[in-house]
């Protein structure tokens, strides 16, 4: 029997890969042996995954994209392949959020969140999928959130982002069965990341709301919910990643996979 999971000869582009869910993914993937582009808006601490990935004996590299820009994201696209000559695998794991009442959500945050969140993603779709339809098959698993399912006070931006990207994965999934490409979501929780770390980025967060909570309303708001009742570990979304990344899941197209301590579930 081969080896289960194995991505052994896959290329796999992690955008988002400068924050913590999207290095933990770039990791697994590189640990079932896939190689990997790394790319994001900055660097930031992408060397050091870089060498992580090496050391497993795996090619990486970094390539900077702006996804608010199609020219940049098929600039992506078209890198990646001068470097690898196929993507395999495509991770949409960029996006972020702000906290306003819904009443006085500023117009340009909500622009911006929509414009990362939904719009980067679709362009990586667009551009990676007519790479996988040439090549003749793919796999895409982008991240949404479970507030693509359940509403969450205070976030509608960042709930209306990733209700779209559930949608948008589904519709994807559909029409892009028959060309062998897979697409997938998965819904976190609440993950130790600077953006998911609630109660230490309450003034970042809640910057010009009226409505700032204290750490333990917050708390008891968010993460007193799960029932696991506490936040996932990086670490804890590679398990999804790689497996909706292999051919172990070759009859799973359209879903949405919580890792969400049980949220959902209730």
């Amino acid at each position: 029997m081969s080896k289960l999971f194995d991505l052994s000869g896959k290329v796999a582009l992690v955008v988002g890969a400068a924050g913590m869910l999207g290095e933990a993914q770039a990791l697994g993937l590189a640990m079932a042996g896939a190689d990997i582009v790394l790319a994001d808006v900055f660097p930031k601490n992408t060397e050091a995954t870089i060498a992580s990935i090496q050391e497993l004996g795996q090619r990486a590299i970094f390539l900077q994209v702006d996804i608010t820009s199609p020219e940049s994201v098929e600039a992506l696209t078209q890198a990646v392949l001068a470097e690898f000559g196929k993507i395999d695998i495509l991770i949409n794991s960029a996006g972020i959020t702000h906290r306003y009442p819904s009443e006085e959500f500023d117009d340009q945050v909500f622009d911006r969140i929509l414009d990362i969140n939904l719009n980067g993603l679709f362009y990586l779709c667009q551009s990676v999928g007519k790479v996988m339809k040439a090549q003749g098959g793919g796999r895409i698993i982008n991240m949404a959130s479970i507030f693509a399912f359940a509403g969450n006070p205070e976030s509608i931006a960042y709930a209306a982002s990733k209700g779209a990207v559930a949608q948008l994965t589904r519709t994807l999934a559909v029409e892009w069965a028959d060309l062998n490409i897979a697409v997938n979501g998965i819904a976190p929780s609440w993950f130790e990341t600077p953006m998911g770390t609630l109660s230490d980025n309450i003034d970042s967060l809640y910057k010009g709301s009226t409505r700032k909570p204290t750490k333990e309303e917050l708390f008891n708001r968010t993460i007193g919910k799960v029932p696991l009742k506490r936040m996932g570990q990086p670490r804890e979304i590679v398990g999804a990643t790689v497996f909706l990344a292999s051919d172990e899941a070759s009859m799973v197209t359209g879903h949405l996979l919580a890792v969400d301590g049980g949220y959902l579930a209730q």
